[in-house]
C-alpha cells in the first residue's frame, strides 16, 4: 500500500513534470496550450473575470504570506502535534515558493502573449499559483485524510481539491499562464507534498521509537 502511495504521489507526478519540462523546453506543446485557452477564453465576461481574480487571490503571495503569519503563534502551542504542523505549514509555504522561483529561472519560459486580465510579472513555467495551491491546500488535504473522520474527510477534501483546480483554471482564464504551466505547477506540487509527507511520517516514527525506549 505504501509503495503504491509513493508511486502515485512521488514518482508519477515527477514523471509528468519531467515530460512537461521536456515538451516546454523543446516548444512541442503549443497546440495543446492553444486548444485549452480557446475553450477557456469563451467563458470571459465581467462577472467571471471578477470571480477568477478572487479565486486566484487564494494562492497569491499576499495571501500565503498572511497565512504564514497566522500560523506563527501555533509554533508556541505546548501540544507537540500542533506546534509541529504549524512549523511545517510555514516551512512548506516558504520553501515551495523558493523552489518555484528556481524552477522558473531554470526553464525561463515567458508568459503568454495574449489578453491578460490581471497584472503579472516574472516567468511562466511552472505556474507559481498552481504549485502554491497544490502545496498549501494539498498539505491540508493530507492532514484531513490523516486526522478527520470519514464524513468530514470527504467533504473537506472535495472542497480543497475543487479550490486547487479553480485556482489553476483561473490562471489560464486570466491569460497569465499556459495550460502546461498550470499542469507543471500541479504535478510538481503533488510531488512536493508526496515527498514532504513521507519525510514527516519517517520523522514521527523515529521520534515515537526514541520516546518508547
Amino acid at each position: 500500500m505504501k509503495s503504491f502511495r509513493i508511486f502515485l504521489t512521488v514518482f508519477l507526478p515527477l514523471l509528468v513534470f519531467g515530460v512537461l519540462y521536456v515538451t516546454v523546453v523543446f516548444n512541442n506543446i503549443q497546440g495543446f496550450d492553444t486548444s485549452v485557452y480557446s475553450v477557456v477564453s469563451k467563458m470571459i465576461s465581467e462577472k467571471m473575470t471578477s470571480f477568477m481574480r478572487a479565486v486566484s487571490f487564494f494562492a497569491s503571495g499576499l495571501f500565503l504570506s498572511s497565512a504564514s503569519v497566522v500560523f506563527i503563534p501555533g509554533i508556541f502551542i505546548k501540544k507537540r502535534k500542533y506546534s509541529f504542523y504549524s512549523a511545517i505549514i510555514i516551512l512548506n509555504i516558504a520553501l515551495s515558493s523558493l523552489v518555484n522561483v528556481g524552477l522558473k529561472w531554470m526553464i525561463n519560459r515567458v508568459r503568454p502573449d495574449i489578453l491578460q486580465l490581471t497584472e503579472v510579472s516574472g516567468l511562466s513555467f511552472p505556474s507559481g499559483h498552481s504549485m502554491a495551491a497544490a502545496c498549501f491546500y494539498g498539505f491540508f488535504i493530507y492532514l484531513c485524510c490523516r486526522y478527520l473522520k470519514s464524513g468530514y474527510k470527504i467533504a473537506v477534501t472535495a472542497v480543497l481539491a475543487a479550490l486547487i483546480c479553480l485556482i489553476g483554471l483561473s490562471r489560464i482564464y486570466l491569460g497569465v499562464h499556459y495550460a502546461s504551466d498550470v499542469l507543471g505547477g500541479f504535478s510538481f506540487g503533488v510531488f512536493w507534498i508526496g515527498a514532504i509527507t513521507l519525510i514527516i511520517e519517517k520523522l514521527q516514527e523515529k521520534y515515537a521509537r526514541a520516546a518508547g525506549k
